[in-house]
């Protein structure tokens, strides 16, 4: 564990080694794309980037060689520290459409700080923030939890929106930033007690592994949060059931890189009595659901302070809003409740399912190692749920037998139209460099082996993609 604040002599030491280092980037304006795991090396160079004015693209430390090339070839110019080491790109002069984004950038939103994102497509965007959209999300949060210092427990990468922001909020109010290794973490059966009032940021699967193992150390440690933000992905019943019977103040969030995490936030109290929505909006944001007279389900638009400039290297007209492609609805209270991505969001006979949901479900078993659910025609319902799983180390791989036990978990916890009409086992899910499902890929594969017809100029999948057919149908 390792507590960092404004003033700490071992911050003030990295800083005044990373200026001396950075410097001849800073006359020229030139950017720098780093790809480091350590997150104090991470935070220390984004502070020294803006006291220079050296516009700051932030890479993942896994990336191959092609993602990084990628990375490079979009960023056009510039240096690159990975590794340990600082070394200039070929052409490490400034760009056209870099300098153009450079000068059409007012003064508050000057150097920008480029953070990774990027669709089921796999194709690498990269959101422009700067220090005033990052700390306007900083600022609502403090106003949405109505606290002061805002005492942050870290054990997300800060190359992720997720773990960046923890550092900005306490940063910006004061608070005390502690670093924890998840790794560590993870099996332990006992943790250090949290400052009183502090935040911890999780994302599903990892409050799932922290209730399944259950360490009654571990769990009252977890009961003395402020509030266990927890977001990157939808929460499902059983997971949010287990969280209430054991006190644990989850805060579900809405939030992505694009608004610099949360846009919605719900309060531990509100979690505790009952509700599975995402909360109201925070006092930077505002939100609208493009609804029909009929149907109060629809896309999401949002405005929000903390809302990026744009994808690099062009900027949005940030009055306009933006339409993040989510699906959602407000209930009576104002609070949000999401339903998917428009592209994930699933329609079985009038009926829609939430892709998300699902795979959650099925991944509450522990039987899976990873898991897949898609909507694919079907001449009856309009689609059909499918899903494409990879069995756990460890399972039966009788396919038959698994999906047996599969389908008897989700008879209980499931409405039956949101339960898979089709399985398909693999070896593995082909995945994006960003780490998210390659669903055109998989889709296309998975028509294929269910004998749907497929667009001509379809290519077959990789070798790993082995299917085991199994198909049901269910009322």
């Amino acid at each position: 564990m390792l507590i960092l604040e404004r003033g700490s002599r071992f911050l003030t030491e990295r800083l005044f080694l990373l200026e001396a280092q950075l410097r001849p980037l800073a006359d020229g304006k030139v950017p720098l794309l780093l790809a480091e795991s350590d997150p104090i090396r991470v935070w220390a160079t984004l502070l020294t980037c803006q006291r220079l004015g050296i516009p700051l693209f932030l890479g993942n430390p896994t990336w191959g060689e092609r993602e990084w090339g990628q990375a490079l070839q979009q960023m056009g110019c510039g240096w690159s520290w990975r590794r340990g080491q600082l070394q200039p790109h070929p052409s490490a002069s400034v760009n056209q459409p870099l300098r153009e984004l450079l000068k059409a950038l007012s003064t508050p939103d000057f150097p920008p700080i480029c953070i990774p994102t990027g669709g089921s497509s796999g194709h690498l965007k990269w959101a422009i923030h700067s220090w005033a959209t990052l700390a306007a999300s900083a600022k609502a949060h403090q106003q949405h939890f109505a606290v002061g210092p805002v005492h942050s427990y870290c054990v997300l990468p800060l190359y992720h929106v997720s773990g960046l922001m923890q550092a900005v909020r306490s940063w910006l109010s004061g608070g005390q930033w502690v670093l924890w290794n998840w790794k560590s973490l993870a099996g332990a059966e006992r943790w250090e007690t949290p400052l009183p009032g502090s935040f911890l940021s999780l994302v599903p699967t990892q409050l799932q592994r922290l209730l399944l193992q259950a360490h009654p150390a571990v769990l009252e440690v977890l009961r003395q949060f402020r509030a266990v933000l927890v977001g990157g992905g939808p929460t499902w019943p059983s997971l949010r059931e287990q969280a209430r019977q054991q006190q644990i103040p989850v805060a579900l969030t809405y939030g992505m890189t694009e608004t610099a995490s949360q846009v919605c936030t719900s309060f531990p109290e509100a979690f505790w009595g009952g509700d599975d929505s995402l909360g109201r909006p925070l006092p930077h944001a505002k939100l609208q659901i493009q609804r029909t007279a009929r149907d109060p389900v629809g896309p999401i638009h949002l405005w929000a302070e903390s809302l990026a400039l744009g994808y690099y290297p062009h900027l949005w007209n940030r009055e306009q809003g933006w339409i993040p492609g989510d699906w959602g609805y407000f209930d009576e209270q104002g609070s949000l409740h999401w339903l998917g991505r428009a592209d994930d969001l699933i329609l079985t006979g009038g009926e829609k399912v939430l892709a998300a949901e699902v795979e959650g479900e099925i991944r509450a078993t522990g039987w899976v190692e990873d898991v897949c659910v898609l909507g694919l025609p079907d001449a009856e319902w309009g689609q059909q749920v499918v899903a494409i799983i990879v069995p756990a180390p460890g399972i039966p791989s009788d396919p038959g037998d698994l999906k047996h036990q599969l389908n008897r978990h989700l008879s209980a916890q499931l409405s039956g139209y949101k339960r898979p009409k089709q399985w398909l086992c693999c070896d593995g899910i082909p995945r994006t460099p960003q780490g998210k499902v390659n669903r055109p890929h998989l889709q296309q594969w998975a028509m294929q082996a269910l004998g749907i017809p497929v667009s001509a100029n379809f290519k077959t999948p990789e070798p790993r993609l082995s299917a085991k057919v199994s198909g049901d149908k269910y009322d």
